[in-house]
């Protein structure tokens, strides 16, 4: 189809407005951390500003860590110091004398060379124990504690210190507390060579040396050799154990000595031999102490019997543990008998000397004798 020319002139002239330079900007690319990249896809990052209840709560978070942390430091330092500290071990140590449990109370002691009596009964008949006691603090420096105590014992009140230092751990993180040594006392007892037992309080204890060390808790206790019918140890010793005392206990010593009745058995022994001896139709019997003057072709006697005259003095020697000894003398005897002289009998009669001893060995209650002239 064909425009006129008229219309052609009629018509607008489309015109299109010149467009604006564009300004390039540099773009900014962020390299996402790996996790983004993973999660995302994408290599640009974005960047939120915080909002106001976020940081919020992470003040409210640290603080309240913070707060856990004060607070379980308050509670080891309670437990510490207070459940599992010194003072409670001291406590628990003085409760248990009190009670009487000598077992409870010997657990808590540090291990020693000494020797722990064992028996119950010798504590429990101790006397003068303590009765009663008052925690009043504890100073704690290092691995190093003392805790002051007051005690009743012998019926007084004084103030005794305990002393402790760090051992080992307690419920796998606390510091374990062990008592002093001084909590009780060590005894030296010396006995006799021989003496394989003592007695303590009335109670047997074996002994294993000359020399033996006692730990004892506090009270007083009577010390004894072990019972004997034929040795004495002396009187029984006074041991009084006190806290705080200064220094161990005076040692002990023992001393062995014969007794009236081995002296009285023994020369109950003497006499029995001496009567075997004058029983025997002999003018000398074998091992015996009397002998007749006479000679030594025995068909020459006859008729021969022994009188005791005078009963000899015995007298035991030495000790139970350099040795013991008896002596009989001053004994007399008579001896009457016949003696062939020339075809005839004649009777004729001698007085001679009685005088014998022996080694002597006791074992247990039995006395172990072998008299010669």
């Amino acid at each position: 189809m064909t425009v006129p020319a008229r219309e052609r002139e009629r018509s607008p002239k489309l015109r299109i407005p010149p467009q604006p330079a564009v300004r390039s900007r540099p773009t900014r690319i962020m390299q996402a951390s790996p996790d983004t990249a993973a999660g995302s896809g994408s290599l640009r990052g974005r960047h939120r500003p915080p909002r106001p209840w976020s940081r919020t709560a992470v003040v409210l978070a640290g603080l309240g860590a913070l707060l856990l942390a004060a607070a379980g430091i308050l509670g080891y330092r309670h437990v510490s110091h207070n459940v599992l500290g010194p003072a409670a071990q001291v406590e628990t140590y003085l409760a248990a004398l009190v009670s009487g449990d000598h077992a409870a109370a010997a657990e808590l002691l540090p291990p020693t060379g000494a020797a722990a009596v064992q028996d119950a009964q010798i504590y429990a008949a101790a006397s003068n124990r303590i009765t009663g006691y008052e925690v009043l603090g504890q100073e704690m420096r290092g691995g190093e504690a003392v805790v002051r105590t007051v005690l009743q014992q012998r019926g007084e009140s004084k103030t005794v210190d305990f002393a402790l230092s760090r051992a080992g751990r307690e419920a796998a993180i606390f510091a374990g507390w062990q008592l002093d040594h001084t909590a009780a006392r060590e005894v030296e007892v010396t006995v006799p060579s021989g003496t394989a037992a003592i007695r303590l309080n009335g109670v047997s204890v074996p002994l294993s040396g000359q020399a033996r060390t006692l730990r004892l808790l506090p009270g007083e206790y009577f010390l004894e050799g072990p019972e004997s019918r034929y040795i004495s140890y002396g009187p029984a010793r006074t041991i009084a154990v006190e806290p705080g005392m200064a220094g161990a206990p005076v040692p002990v010593r023992l001393y062995a000595s014969a007794t009236a009745t081995l002296a009285q058995d023994v020369q109950a022994q003497g006499q029995a031999y001496l009567l075997d001896c004058l029983s025997r139709q002999e003018t000398a019997p074998e091992a015996c102490p009397n002998a007749a003057y006479a000679g030594a072709d025995p068909a020459r006697y006859r008729g021969i019997e022994w009188t005791l005259t005078k009963e000899p003095v015995y007298r035991v020697t030495g000790t139970p543990e350099t040795g013991l000894a008896v002596y009989a003398a001053g004994g007399k005897a008579r001896a009457t008998y016949q003696e062939e002289s020339g075809g005839r009998w004649q009777t004729r009669t001698d007085d001679v000397g009685i005088a014998f001893g022996s080694e002597l060995s006791v074992a247990g209650d039995i006395l172990e004798l072998d008299f010669r002239p």
